[in-house]
C-alpha cells in the first residue's frame, strides 16, 4: 500500500532519480519497523534460544520472493506492484481479485500491530494490569489522529519520514553494537541446549514473517530507478539480507541477556526491557523512543497509501466503484474503511492472532506472486525452479505454522483468524462482484 519513495508520492511522470543506495535504503526502512518491535518478544517467547533461527527461516522466504519480484519489476516496471504482478499472472478472475483484497487486509492486519507497539512501547511504564486497556486506547488513538493528519494533509509527516527511518536503525545499531559489547551475557542461551522443537521454530518464524514485509515498495518506484537491471536486484536482495542481519544480531543479543522468563513478562517492549540491561535507562528510553517513531511512521506510511490500493482495485473492477471516488483529492472512502478495520482489529483481535493473520496473508501473496513469475517466466526471463522452489517454501511454511496453530488450544484461534480473514476476502470479491451493476463492471 506504500509506495516505498522517500517522499511517498507517486511514481507516475518522474525521471528516474533513485540509484542503488537510495533504493536500498526504501527497502530497508520499509523492512525494518514496527512490526519488528511489536512481534520480537512474542518470537523469544515461542522460540527461545532458537529464536534467531525462526528470523532466519522467515528471512530465507522472503529472499527467495524477492528473485520474483526482481524478474517481475524489471519487466513490468510501474506503481502497480504487488496487485498488478497478480492479475498479470492469473487475469482478473475471483481468485487472483480475491488475492488482491487479501492483500489490503493483510495490510490492515499489519497497521494494527503497528498501532499497538506504538501503545504497548508508551505505556511501559504503567502498572502490568492496566498495560492492556491504556495500550488499545494510545493504539487507538495513533490510528484516529494518523488517519486525520492523512487527510487533512500528510505532507509534514511526509517530510518527517527519513528522520523516523534514521532514527528507528540508529537507535536498533546502538542496541546491536551495545548488546555485544556491553555488560554479562550469557550467550549459550542462543545454542542448541536452548532450542525448541523444528516445527516450533518455523511457525514461530511465520508468526513474525510480517516483519520482512516492506521489500516489495520497492517495485512501486520502479519507474523512477536509475539503471534498475543493476539497482532492483542490489535494492531487494540487499534489504532483505540486510534485515536478516539485524533481525539475528538483535535476537542474539536480547537472549544473551535476559533470561525467557523476564522476556515473557515484558514481551510486549521487549527490546526496551533488553536495552536497560546493559545500557540502563538511557537504553530503555532509546528503544521506546524507536518503538514509537518507527510505529507512528508505519502507520502513516500505511494510512498515506491507503487510497492507493483500494482505489486501483476500484478502477479494475475487483472492489466497488465508491472506492474510486475522492474528496478534495484524496480517497476518502479508502482511508475511512481502513482506519475503521484497523480500530476493530485492535480492540477486538490479540497481538498473536494479528501477526498470525499478517504474515499468513503474505504467505498467501506471495505465494500467488511466485506461481505469477513461474507462469511468466519466459516473458520474464526467469529461472522458473527459483519461483516455483520460493512458492513451495510460502505454501508450506503456511502449512506447517496453521498445523502447529491448531494443535494448541492456546494458539488455536489464530489459525481460524487466518482462515477467516481468507474467507472474508473471497466472500467479499463475490459480494462486490455480484453487487455491481452491469454498466460499473
Amino acid at each position: 500500500m506504500r509506495d516505498g519513495s522517500g517522499s511517498r508520492t507517486s511514481a507516475g511522470g518522474l525521471a528516474p532519480d533513485i540509484g542503488p543506495t537510495r533504493a536500498l535504503s526504501i527497502g530497508i526502512g520499509g523492512i525494518v519497523g514496527g512490526g519488528f518491535f511489536a512481534t520480537f518478544g512474542l518470537a523469544i517467547v515461542a522460540a527461545r534460544g532458537a529464536t534467531w533461527l525462526s528470523f532466519l527461516v522467515g528471512g530465507v522466504v522472503a529472499l527467495l520472493t524477492a528473485y520474483s519480484y526482481v524478474r517481475l519489476t524489471l519487466r513490468y516496471p510501474g506503481p502497480s506492484g504487488t496487485a498488478g504482478f497478480v492479475r498479470l499472472g492469473f487475469g482478473s478472475g475471483v481468485l487472483p481479485a480475491s488475492i488482491n483484497v487479501l492483500l489490503i487486509l493483510s495490510y490492515i492486519a499489519i497497521m494494527a500491530i503497528y498501532a499497538r507497539a506504538l501503545g504497548a512501547y508508551s505505556v511501559s511504564h504503567v502498572a502490568p494490569a492496566d498495560r492492556e486497556i491504556w495500550t488499545r486506547i494510545l493504539a487507538s488513538a495513533a490510528i484516529l489522529l494518523l488517519g486525520v493528519i492523512n487527510f487533512a494533509g500528510a505532507g509534514l509527516m511526509q517530510r518527517f519520514e527519513t528522520a523516523f527511518n534514521v532514527g528507528k536503525l540508529a537507535a536498533l545499531a546502538v542496541f546491536v553494537v551495545g548488546g555485544l559489547l556491553l555488560g554479562h551475557p550469557d550467550w549459550s542461551r542462543a545454542g542448541p541446549a536452548y532450542w525448541v522443537p523444528i516445527a516450533t521454530v518455523i511457525s514461530s518464524g511465520m508468526v513474525v514473517f510480517l516483519s520482512y514485509e516492506g521489500f516489495e515498495l520497492i517495485s512501486n518506484v520502479s519507474k523512477r530507478i536509475r539503471n534498475p537491471e543493476r539497482t532492483l536486484p542490489i535494492a531487494l536482495y540487499g534489504s532483505v539480507g540486510a534485515a536478516i542481519l539485524i533481525y539475528v544480531l538483535s535476537v542474539v543479543v536480547a537472549v544473551g541477556h535476559l533470561p525467557f522468563e523476564a522476556v515473557e513478562e515484558a514481551k510486549s517492549f521487549a527490546l526496551s526491557a533488553v536495552a536497560a540491561q546493559f545500557l540502563g535507562a538511557f537504553g530503555f528510553g532509546l528503544m521506546t523512543i524507536g518503538a514509537v517513531a518507527a510505529s507512528a511512521s508505519a502507520i502513516n506510511a500505511d494510512f498515506f497509501g491507503a487510497e492507493k490500493l483500494p482505489t486501483m482495485l476500484g478502477e479494475h473492477g475487483e472492489l466497488p466503484r465508491f472506492f474510486t471516488r475522492t474528496i478534495k483529492g484524496r480517497a476518502l472512502w479508502s482511508l475511512v474503511a481502513i482506519g475503521a478495520l484497523a480500530l476493530l482489529a485492535v480492540n477486538l483481535i490479540d497481538l498473536h492472532a494479528l501477526s498470525a493473520a499478517a504474515s499468513g496473508g503474505f504467505l498467501i501473496v506471495y505465494a500467488a506472486v511466485n506461481v505469477a513469475n513461474t507462469r511468466l517466466a519466459r516473458e520474464t526471463g526467469s529461472q522458473a525452479w527459483i519461483s516455483i522452489a520460493a512458492g513451495v517454501a510460502c505454501v508450506a511454511a503456511l502449512a506447517i505454522m496453521l498445523g502447529q496453530f491448531l494443535s494448541s488450544p492456546e494458539t488455536r484461534h489464530s489459525a481460524y483468524v487466518v482462515a477467516g480473514m481468507a474467507a472474508l476476502s473471497v466472500v467479499f470479491e463475490l459480494a462486490s462482484r455480484l453487487t455491481r451493476s452491469p454498466r460499473a463492471s
